[in-house]
């Protein structure tokens, strides 16, 4: 059986996280910094922005990206996708497009690092709840919370302990907000901003601790 989640567990769990020494505090950083910088129309500001989403959120940029100018080249190919529309829109196909695209150009899936990107803007820069964040702890873990049956259903697939790495590696972000959305729906969760909410869940209830 699934594991079952409350509204009150996903209020109580953003608390911790709000509360939470380390994480609490860069998330306010982060939010400031959109807030204060929505636009993704200059290279320096955008460097800048994925530079601390980088530090905050340990995804090693700095060396995936490598010494040719990949900072650049990212933050170029973020301003020529007309992010802010697409993200203020909630367009989730630019997670996809972004993430190959790193993946093509730069030698690397960066697509936790674009879901983290797009969500943070979304929420913070347009108070929407659109994206959700696909990254190590929400591909170990997801699984624990949808049946096999209403995953077969959902992804016609079975459902595996790899499955959201598959996921990652074939830049299906749909089909994984259908699952988010599957287990928001089926756990009757009725918070404001559910997406990040569970995905905040499941990764503070389940990250290895540093």
């Amino acid at each position: 059986m699934p594991i079952r989640i409350t509204d009150e567990e996903l209020e109580a769990n953003a608390e911790d996280v709000r509360k939470d020494k380390k994480y609490g505090l860069e998330n306010e950083l982060i939010e400031k910094a959109l807030k204060n910088n929505p636009l993704n129309i200059d290279d320096s500001i955008v460097a800048m922005k994925v530079s601390l989403i980088d530090i905050t959120n340990g995804t090693n940029l700095s060396r995936n990206l490598g010494k040719e100018g990949g900072l650049y080249k990212l933050s170029q190919k973020i301003i020529e996708s007309n992010f802010d529309e697409r993200v203020k829109r909630g367009d989730l196909t630019i997670v996809n497009e972004l993430a190959r695209w790193t993946k093509q150009n730069l030698n690397k899936n960066l697509f936790s690092f674009i879901s983290k990107y797009c969500l943070y803007h979304n929420i913070y820069s347009y108070n929407r709840d659109d994206y959700a964040i696909l990254d190590s702890v929400l591909c170990d873990n997801l699984h624990k919370y949808i049946s096999k049956e209403d995953y077969m259903t959902i992804t016609g697939d079975k459902l595996r302990k790899t499955s959201f790495y598959k996921m990652r590696n074939n830049f299906d972000y749909l089909t994984y907000i259908k699952v988010i959305d599957h287990i928001i729906e089926s756990n009757n969760i009725m918070v404001d901003k559910p997406h990040r909410k569970l995905d905040w869940f499941i990764w503070y209830k389940n990250k290895k601790n540093d």
